[in-house]
């Protein structure tokens, strides 16, 4: 199989890679001619995703990464550039949700959302700037979320993290000025995932639902699409989701109705909007 594509031959480290977005990415590249590094804590799901790639089945790398235990990431971060002697393309993709109100998320779960959801992705970022300053070139994919923009009821430990990449890689971006490096910042909407099911309630305890709204929401597959497009192309902000996005639009320009539609059952009211319309996936 042959690709003349922008990412033919390109290093695309991808995290989260073992479901959803990331497992997703990984199909959608490996066609493309890129070379994968493909990581995720759950070793198995990654052989699972490595074995189906539909280019060269089982050729990625498997790099087993826990974003949450920042100390092992430099040497993490060493070996994924053993493995092709660069990383052209970061893609920080892994995270993990909570679905639970601030009064019962204990203070170690907002830690571990920080951890994972925040800190993980800018060390790795950190820790490859060298490499990519040495190329000349180098690109950092950041998946975020609509919850990176505004805030909902039962979100805020997930909230907090996503707010926090988009000041740092907003700030990190203005420094980076004809370094060509750049920076690319994905806020999907409502997708057609199974990240409800991996979140957590406050406690620490697994939600273990896909949610109504997930299981209609905008397919993977397109929506993967589209981000790889919003990467080629160097996008520095990009959404990509299903009506869900006029939130945005509102939030930009009448954030008091923004924060009424949304103080009760947010999901139901998009739903319930996009019916009206006759708006579908």
């Amino acid at each position: 199989m042959k690709s003349n594509s922008h990412f033919q031959g390109k290093v695309i480290w991808i995290t989260g890679a073992s479901s959803g977005i990331g497992e997703e990415m990984c199909y959608q590249f490996s066609k493309l001619g890129a070379q994968l590094i493909i990581s995720a804590r759950n070793v198995g799901k990654l052989k699972r995703v490595n074995a189906q790639l539909p280019r060269n089945p089982g050729s990625a790398k498997v790099l087993p990464l826990d974003l949450e235990k920042l100390p092992e990431l430099p040497e993490k971060v060493q070996k994924a550039l053993s493995y092709f002697g660069r990383v052209d393309i970061l893609v920080n993709n892994a995270g993990i949700a909570v679905r639970d109100f601030v009064r019962n998320t204990a203070l170690e779960i907002d830690q571990k959302l920080m951890n994972i959801n925040y800190l993980g992705p800018i060390t790795l970022s950190k820790l490859l700037l060298p490499q990519f300053k040495k190329q000349g070139k180098g690109q950092m994919v950041v998946i975020s979320s609509l919850s990176g923009k505004y805030g909902v009821p039962k979100l805020a430990a997930y909230a907090a993290p996503k707010h926090a990449l988009h000041g740092f890689y907003e700030s990190f971006r203005s420094e980076l000025v004809d370094s060509g490096i750049g920076i690319t910042l994905i806020i999907p909407g409502i997708i057609q995932t199974e990240i409800t099911a991996h979140a957590v309630l406050g406690q620490g305890e697994n939600y273990g639902k896909v949610e109504m709204a997930f299981k209609n929401a905008y397919p993977v597959e397109k929506a993967v699409k589209k981000m790889i497009g919003a990467i080629q192309q160097g996008k520095e902000e990009f959404y990509v989701g299903g009506a869900e996005g006029f939130t945005l639009w509102l939030n930009r320009f009448s954030p008091w109705l923004l924060r009424r539609f949304i103080r009760n059952h947010p999901l139901k009211k998009i739903r319930t909007f996009k019916r009206k319309l006759g708006i579908g996936k």
